[in-house]
């Protein structure tokens, strides 16, 4: 009688080496390379928030470095001229955001006018005088330092400190996107353990000479 659940001598049996096909190979192969491609792409704008984070950041600390040696070479060098001050704008309000001002100067007969700013960065504290002191470049006359301190480039999107730590953070927020798609990979991981060797050269335990006596009066 045939036992129950026995296929019987006549079913087709596999043979004793073949293995079971592997339940759908390609959904985990592309779930592996979407995975791979997110962690590629997530690497590739870390990359790219860092390098601009640092470069806008480094810019500005640059360009502030020039207006400052621009700001002293004109003041020991240039000639003093009086400008009128005309057309004053404020941004974001007053002694909130960017004021600038409009000066009007003659120098050897030739007129010449620029925006710059009214005070500090953060705008003018006062009313704006109608006259100010400016020291001119004789060589560029367009060139030169008011007497509030700012040149005739100060209106530029890289004169504000403000500038430095946005630039830090958005490279910071580039790195921490470079990490995150570093370590799934592995590359921080330690080394992995090496598999225990098995059938006759796999690792013996090392018995103490106690251990091997006691095995000896045994046999």
């Amino acid at each position: 009688m045939q036992p129950p659940g026995d296929p019987g001598p006549g079913a087709a049996q596999s043979p004793p080496g073949a293995e079971r096909p592997e339940r759908a190979p390609g959904r985990w192969r592309k779930l592996r390379s979407g995975l791979h491609n997110i962690h590629r792409g997530s690497a590739a704008l870390g990359l790219v928030l860092l390098l601009a984070g640092l470069t806008y950041a480094v810019a500005i600390g640059a360009y502030k470095w020039h207006l400052h040696a621009k700001a002293e070479r004109l003041r020991a060098d240039g000639v003093p001229v009086q400008a009128t001050v005309t057309d004053r704008r404020d941004n974001v309000g007053r002694g909130g955001g960017t004021d600038t001002v409009q000066v009007w100067y003659d120098y050897e007969g030739v007129q010449h006018n620029e925006r710059i700013l009214c005070g500090s960065a953060g705008g003018c504290v006062h009313e704006p005088p109608e006259v100010m002191m400016l020291w001119v470049d004789p060589e560029r006359p367009g060139e030169f330092v008011a007497a509030n301190g700012n040149t005739d480039d100060s209106v530029f999107f890289l004169n504000a400190w403000g500038g430095i730590p946005f630039g830090l953070l958005v490279a910071a927020l580039g790195g921490v996107f470079i990490f995150a798609a570093l370590v799934p990979t592995g590359m921080f991981d330690g080394p992995a353990p090496a598999p225990r060797r098995k059938g006759p050269g796999r690792d013996r335990v090392r018995r103490t000479r106690a251990a091997r006596r006691r095995g000896k009066a045994r046999r």
